[in-house]
């Protein structure tokens, strides 16, 4: 069951505020030797970030761009395929189709841990890092029209 879109919203919202303040504390270029040399506290706030941005892209991809396309689009892709809805938003100028597949990719490796990889870490991780900010450059919109 879906949820409402506002609360959906909402929690992307925080997903997205979360994230941000991890990753803006989060040193860029990340490399395996920095996290064979982690201190908790980058280990606390990579955590924080993985868990957000996979909150983020699971919460846009799973509440709220079918509703956001049928409410406030008022496209009637309520029981289209959700490439569809995706193709859909592409060209109202919210994502790319293309862009969402890598989200996609990128959300499904770090969902796996490579504890006896560092510098897999470090590439998935860094790939994260621009990903999530596209995931929220996609939210504000979003937020922005169905708010107007």
């Amino acid at each position: 069951m879906s949820l409402p879109l506002d609360v959906a919203l909402s929690q992307c919202a925080r997903h997205a505020s979360v994230m941000s303040d991890a990753l803006s504390q989060i040193p860029s270029p990340l490399t395996a030797e920095k996290l064979l040399q982690a201190s908790p506290e980058l280990i606390r706030l990579l955590d924080q970030f993985v868990l957000r941005f996979i909150k983020l892209q699971d919460t846009l991809g799973t509440h709220v761009l079918r509703q956001f396309a049928v409410q406030i689009l008022a496209e009637p892709v309520e029981d289209s395929a959700f490439i569809d809805v995706l193709n859909l938003l592409e060209r109202r100028g919210y994502l790319t189709v293309d862009e969402w597949a890598l989200q996609r990719s990128t959300r499904n490796i770090l969902t796996h841990e490579y504890p006896d990889d560092p510098l897999r870490q470090a590439l998935a991780l860094s790939a994260a890092q621009v990903a999530a900010r596209q995931l929220a450059a996609w939210l504000h919109p979003i937020e922005k029209r169905t708010n107007a």
